[in-house]
């Protein structure tokens, strides 16, 4: 075990917890926020301040950890920081050259004080599942984290090393940091994390924490980091745990913070986190458009408006994210479109104060028909005149797009839809970030009720009137699809909770919907290949950490291992 001198830990440690939203690969901004937060520890008379897990290259990197130049001007960074360190003492996450067998990289931690690195430690579990690949990049640690500092046994873990606990990890790990740590009996637990958010996490969280804490029996100290990265949203919601999991000191969620908490007078810093489910998940759309926009180097968004509850919701989150000023709503109405529908998009432009751009659609629309008539030998209708209007619309905001320099133009459709394939490919799938895209259609609504409890933003009728894509006359979703009600609860046992079609159905959901729903699924997996990134809300969303074959013969929709006998094998195209 390491030893620093310093004052007694009886004359007042106080530990600071710096919640920062770090930009991948930005090093040089990454550095100045550090430095910027130390300072601020400094100011509140901090003994020790604590970053996040990578705080100092960002989570996740990927694959820029292969680049030799990147990892080179990291360990600059790195020699920067450690120039400007004297006190308070730093801790901080980096990838660290691995310079033994294995892997090319350790995830490590660094302890700073008075310009030297006085200590490392290594992560010891390296997740593989889901959203994270870390083995592809690190090497796991093999040492418990250990240091005295000013008279106090530190205990290290990051991120992952806390959850090796059954139920909260696929398989549990053949080590426990956590239990290896117990046995050389620190006195104070340190945790640098990047965990992402889903809903529910906190309370996740604070079960995970309390079991560990029961084992340790040391004040806990949780540090998260917050800020969207690509598809990958992160609460923060950093805080200090006392040995019995009582909450001592608090960070905000879903936004930048620093918090600290003095072990000997008891007193911290306690800022509030969202009290509801709707907040939380407001605050994390928020959180993922802003961020995206602004880690590309974005202007503002482009949103189809059609009037409905997923465009305006949509809407509603980068106007809150992006200022009025940045959004543009455009109409693109056909005959097709009740006037009640341009009315309400209409309403919403002005409840929100973004300019509108109006594009009917019907003239290309009957350009398209007369060229695939006269190709064809006849004229064309049903799916192939539906799914025309919402490319036609694709075209144009792409367009749009690149009319306004700096513009992006974000997709508006929802779990529920993305799921049974109820989407036109290289139409209403188009954009450069799905936002709502692991919101299931109740919750969209939720979302809305959220959006309007300051004031009325989202028109009454949108929230009154059926679904409907609006692509043939008086068409509602319904009429196409099982009720969204028992959609959403398909998706959700089947998706986010990993049951069988079998343990749906036995939830009281009818068999022909559960395989009605479950073979939509299988046959729009090509869709979902090539969707825009989506911001990730649930414990498991489409896209980068859902990785099904498109092409497999394994009968999903069946409740039964295989299909009943005599019963033919039929299987349905997929609508494009």
């Amino acid at each position: 075990m390491t030893t620093i001198s310093g004052r007694s830990s009886l004359s007042g440690m106080r530990i600071a917890l710096a919640q920062i939203n770090p930009t991948v690969g930005d090093l040089e901004g990454n550095l100045e926020k550090i430095l910027a937060y130390w300072e601020r520890a400094r100011e509140v008379s901090a003994d020790l301040v604590c970053f996040p897990e990578l705080a100092l290259c960002g989570y996740p990197p990927r694959d820029l950890l292969y680049r030799r130049e990147f990892l080179a001007a990291l360990e600059e960074t790195l020699r920067k920081l450690v120039s400007r360190v004297d006190r308070p003492a730093l801790v901080l996450g980096l990838p660290e050259r691995n310079q033994g067998p294995g892997h090319l990289l350790w995830n490590s931690l660094v302890f700073i004080r008075e310009h030297r690195i006085l200590y490392r430690y290594r992560k010891g579990l390296i997740p593989y599942y889901d959203i994270y690949e870390e083995p592809r990049y690190f090497e796991g640690g093999s040492e418990p984290g250990l240091l005295e500092f000013c008279g106090l046994r530190l205990g290290f873990t990051i991120c992952e090393d806390i959850w090796n606990e059954p139920g909260f990890v696929p398989k549990p790990y053949a080590r426990d940091p956590v239990r290896e740590l117990s046995a050389r009996r620190p006195q104070v637990t340190i945790n640098l994390s990047a965990s992402p958010f889903h809903l529910g996490k906190f309370s996740t969280r604070l079960d995970l924490l309390a079991r560990k804490i029961r084992l340790l029996g040391t004040p806990f100290f949780y540090v998260n980091q917050v800020g969207a990265q690509d598809h990958l949203i992160f609460d923060g919601a950093s805080m200090v745990l006392s040995p019995e999991g009582r909450i001592l000191a608090q960070a905000r969620d879903f936004e930048e913070d620093l918090i600290w908490y003095d072990l000997t007078t008891g007193e911290g810093t306690l800022h509030p986190v969202s009290s509801r489910r709707s907040e939380a998940l407001l605050k994390a759309l928020v959180l993922g458009v802003r961020d995206f926009f602004r880690k590309v180097g974005a202007r503002g968004a482009l949103i189809g408006l059609s009037g409905g509850i997923d465009s305006s919701v949509t809407a509603a989150i980068a106007v809150k994210a992006l200022s009025p000023e940045r959004v543009i709503g455009v109409l693109m109405p056909s005959s097709y479109n009740p006037p009640e529908s341009e009315e309400d998009a209409l309403l919403l432009a002005r409840n929100l104060g973004i300019r509108t751009l109006r594009l009917p659609i019907s003239a290309p629309l009957a350009a398209f028909r007369g060229v695939l008539s006269e190709g064809l030998g006849g004229n064309i209708s049903g799916l192939v005149e539906e799914n025309l209007q919402a490319r036609i619309r694709g075209v144009l905001l792409m367009a749009l797009s690149n009319h306004f320099p700096g513009y992006l133009v974000l997709n508006t459709g929802n779990k529920s839809e993305i799921a049974v394939g109820y989407c036109t490919l290289y139409g209403d799938t188009c954009g450069a970030l799905s936002v709502l895209g692991d919101v299931t259609k109740d919750l969209v609504y939720e979302l809305a009720l959220e959006i309007n409890r300051e004031r009325p933003v989202i028109p009454d009728r949108v929230l009154r009137k059926p679904p409907s894509a609006e692509l043939r006359p008086d068409q509602k979703d319904e009429d196409d699809l099982p009720p969204y009600y028992l959609v959403n609860n398909v998706v959700r046992a089947y998706v986010e909770r990993g049951l069988s079609p079998e343990e749906i159905i036995r939830l009281g959901i009818p068999e022909r919907v559960v395989r009605e729903v479950l073979g939509r699924l299988r046959r729009a997996e090509f869709k979902r290949w090539q969707l825009p990134p989506t911001l990730r809300v649930s414990p498991q969303a489409f896209g980068y950490g859902w990785r099904y074959p498109i092409a497999h013969g394994f009968p999903l929709e069946n409740p039964e291992r295989l299909y009943r006998p005599g019963e033919p094998k039929k299987e349905t195209p997929s609508e494009g």
